[in-house]
């Protein structure tokens, strides 16, 4: 290539790597050489030069679950401005595969790794601290861990999300939370229904209290337990809209009115919830904008400036059809 455009190999390398300034002349002689030639460079052979893959290793647990892949554009769209390119890895939500990935993006030598879904175990975290490479933490927050996380402040949607029910009449209202194992879809969405139930000295009945496990499955059986109790709730908080599909699935198959005779609210505002019928009343939690958020704070890292410690989504409410108030003149204002 040097000797083709009759200049330096240090010139070459410097047009090819945009490292360094160029004489506009020898620019324009190099890339006419690259054309010509449809040179391409070894992405392997470049990375050793410049200790860069200019790849950034991306964990989720769920390729088809709607919020991480619109979560995985999100970050692409920032990643590839920046000419990097994902190594995508799905963890289908086990631990010995969320481990190995792990290994295996530090064996890589990657530039930096964003985590989308991360089991609650020492030996997870241990092997993220042991890493030593640029990390973002999406949906989780890392106590102990200097790890940058960029999450949605959990709690206080639930709570929003429990209290506009509230607004709207209910009382008696049930909670079909995430996994225990996530602590923010299980822990902290069950956490704000709960402080919304004190706050406003309601009784929570704990056979309206429900683990599900994000599926639309888990909902529908989650809704089952609930119904059978000696008392219907009149209204029922599920902490994924995934989840609330099967929600809603199980009340139409057993003759239920949706919001005439139960109301539900859910949570993620995933493009499926303006389909069901009702359309979904959910919490808009934008995965687009988490993966962006992520993707910004890693390059952040990987160019050594400043970045957050915990960056948090906004949230709000989208009011559809799914929930009813159950007295008349209940405000239907959004809280936001």
């Amino acid at each position: 290539m040097a000797q083709l455009a009759n200049v330096s190999i240090a010139t070459v390398s410097r047009v090819l790597n945009n490292s360094k300034p160029v004489r506009p002349e020898l620019r324009e002689r190099v890339l006419r050489i690259v054309q010509k030639t449809g040179f391409q460079p070894n992405a392997i052979a470049r990375s050793l030069v410049s200790k860069e893959t200019r790849i950034i290793g991306v964990m989720i647990p769920d390729i088809n679950n709607n919020f991480y892949s619109n979560l995985t554009y999100g970050i692409d769209s920032v990643l590839s401005e920046d000419d990097y390119s994902m190594f995508l890895a799905i963890s289908d939500e086990v631990v010995d595969k969320e481990l190995k990935y792990l290994r295996l993006f530090k064996e890589k030598q990657l530039d930096g790794v964003i985590i989308a879904s991360i089991h609650f175990l020492e030996s997870s975290f241990q092997t993220l601290h042991d890493m030593q490479v640029p990390m973002v933490v999406t949906g989780h927050d890392l106590p102990g861990y200097q790890i940058p996380t960029v999450n949605v402040n959990n709690v206080q949607a639930s709570y929003d999300a429990t209290a506009y029910l509230i607004s709207q009449g209910h009382r008696k209202i049930a909670c079909v939370s995430g996994p225990l194992w996530d602590p923010p879809c299980g822990l902290d969405r069950m956490g704000g229904y709960r402080k919304a139930m004190r706050a406003h000295d309601l009784p929570i009945h704990e056979g309206f209290v429900v683990e599900g496990d994000f599926t639309a499955k888990s909902g529908y059986e989650a809704m089952r337990r609930i119904c059978e109790e000696a008392v219907r709730p009149t209204a029922v908080f599920v902490a994924t809209d995934l989840m609330a599909v099967g929600v809603l699935n199980y009340l139409h198959d057993h003759g239920i009115r949706v919001p005439e005779d139960i109301s539900v609210m859910g949570f993620d505002n995933l493009e499926l919830a303006s389909l069901t019928r009702p359309m979904l009343t959910t919490v808009h939690n934008d995965p687009f904008m988490y993966g962006k958020a992520a993707a910004e704070q890693l390059l952040k890292q990987i160019r050594n400036e400043p970045v957050e410690r915990m960056s948090t989504v906004p949230h709000h409410l989208v009011i559809r059809q799914s929930v009813s108030a159950v007295f008349e003149g209940a405000s239907r204002t959004a809280h936001r």
